[in-house]
């Protein structure tokens, strides 16, 4: 993680404190960050994913074709594949529905 003092440190630090900024509050960013004490995720444009804690462990994603369908089950097969803990969790964080005529139509999900 960014050096104590420094200015990534201090932008990590609040979005811990306040993650509910960081993607509202029913966003699996936020959910996330809420249930694994310490974590600081955020998403960005064409499905691209990062989330890290503090003692170096850290998680990249792209999703080669930009949609955001795959970006939660995979964000929980990887927090689970590094031995994060993941019962905190608010399940909807991994919820992924695929939606077609503004219904939900089918899950994605691990």
């Amino acid at each position: 993680m960014a050096n104590t003092g420094s200015p990534a440190h201090t932008v990590a630090n609040a979005m811990r404190e306040h993650p509910q900024m960081v993607g509202g509050p029913t966003r699996d960013v936020t959910l996330l960050m809420s249930g694994i004490k310490g974590l600081v995720a955020k998403d960005g444009a064409e499905g691209v994913y990062a989330a890290a804690l503090p003692d170096g462990r850290a998680i990249a994603l792209k999703i080669a074709d930009g949609a955001n369908r795959a970006r939660p089950p995979l964000m929980r097969a990887a927090l689970t594949a590094l031995g994060i803990d993941i019962s905190g969790v608010n399940p909807q964080a991994f919820a992924s529905p695929i939606f077609g005529h503004g219904q939900v139509v089918a899950k994605c999900g691990c």
